[in-house]
């Protein structure tokens, strides 16, 4: 298939374009190679794909529908959007950012789609749909109302225009739940590799909620994998049942959420101590009270996912955290040397 791709450059768009081009699709994506971090990180990873036969880049914005439309000439068979700008506690300081990139960017991606008449959109959602929602775990038939940060209403945001299109335009989108995403090439601004440097250099760490939070860490090897067993389904879906679903006359709507997540739950605390672990050396703590941005426990339900693209999470913390942190540690003597 050919299949654009949005979001190329960044830490999970580019895992996710290595897969698709290891299973033979080929893919045009694009990227505008923002600084929220380090565009050289980025620029590395686009250079190791344009090594790569069947990849070709657009450089541009997805707040920008021109260079959106240039994706779709000639026509792909399916989008994967993943662009967006992330980070729940940057989100609340820098609301019209967040608002023109995760959603009227998305806007543009998925009225581009229905325009060119491609049939399937897979995006990235988040579990941070889920903020204030009552019960745990977490699931798809949550009605999702109640997000934390502005991060997470823009993603449900997202998620309640792809029905829209799904019910309007028949098209079939899937957006998925991502959990806290971790790994090697990963970006340096995610609170692993904050603790790691620091740790490493002999700071102290701030520890949120006073290490009593808990979430579901899942390598960013397997969510590409779950990206793509999305894409290459072909099986016929109807509306999820969200907050017990939408009027019988529209619930056949191709449109569906998926928790991407393991299953499993991980204090801060435990995964601190296995960063410690990585880097040799005892961190200094500095427990402090969670923001009001932040969910306590993100605990998710991942039956679905299961079920329904037969996905299985391969590696766990104790075996992911070491490779992530030695990825990391190993970038920052390249950046000194």
């Amino acid at each position: 298939m050919r299949i654009a791709v949005t979001g190329a450059a960044g830490f999970i768009g580019a895992k996710v374009v290595t897969e698709l081009l290891d299973r033979g699709h080929e893919i045009v994506a694009i990227d505008n190679f923002d600084t929220t971090y380090s565009a050289e990180l980025k620029h590395e990873r686009i250079s190791r794909l344009e090594q790569r036969e069947g990849f070709h880049l657009i450089t541009g914005d997805i707040r920008d529908e021109r260079d959106v439309r240039r994706m779709f000439d000639p026509r792909p068979d399916a989008v994967v959007h993943l662009a967006a700008q992330g980070g729940l506690r940057k989100s609340m300081d820098e609301p019209a950012a967040f608002i023109s990139a995760n959603i009227s960017g998305f806007g543009n991606v998925i009225k581009a789609t229905v325009d060119a008449g491609v049939g399937t959109m897979v995006y990235a959602s988040s579990g941070a749909v889920y903020g204030g929602t009552p019960g745990l775990p977490f699931r798809e038939e949550d009605a999702a109302a109640f997000p934390l940060s502005l991060y997470g209403a823009t993603k449900r945001c997202d998620e309640l225009l792809a029905f829209t299109y799904a019910h309007g335009a028949g098209l079939r989108c899937t957006g998925l739940r991502f959990s806290t995403v971790y790994g090697t090439d990963g970006r340096p601004d995610m609170a692993m590799y904050t603790f790691a440097r620091r740790i490493n250099e002999g700071q102290p760490i701030q520890v949120h909620g006073h290490g009593k939070m808990v979430r579901d860490f899942v390598w960013g090897d397997d969510v590409a994998r779950a990206v793509v067993l999305a894409v290459e389904d072909t099986s016929e879906f109807s509306t999820t049942p969200a907050a017990g679903g939408p009027r019988v006359e529209v619930a056949s709507a191709p449109w569906r959420v998926l928790n991407v997540a393991t299953g499993r739950q991980v204090e801060l605390m435990e995964m601190i101590r296995l960063v410690e672990a990585a880097v040799g050396k005892q961190a200094e703590l500095v427990l402090i009270d969670a923001l009001a941005a932040e969910v306590r426990e993100n605990r998710m339900d991942v039956s679905l996912l299961g079920e329904t693209l037969g996905f299985v999470p391969t590696v766990q913390v104790e075996e992911g955290i070491p490779q992530a942190v030695r990825w990391y540690l190993d970038y920052l003597a390249r950046l000194a040397g």
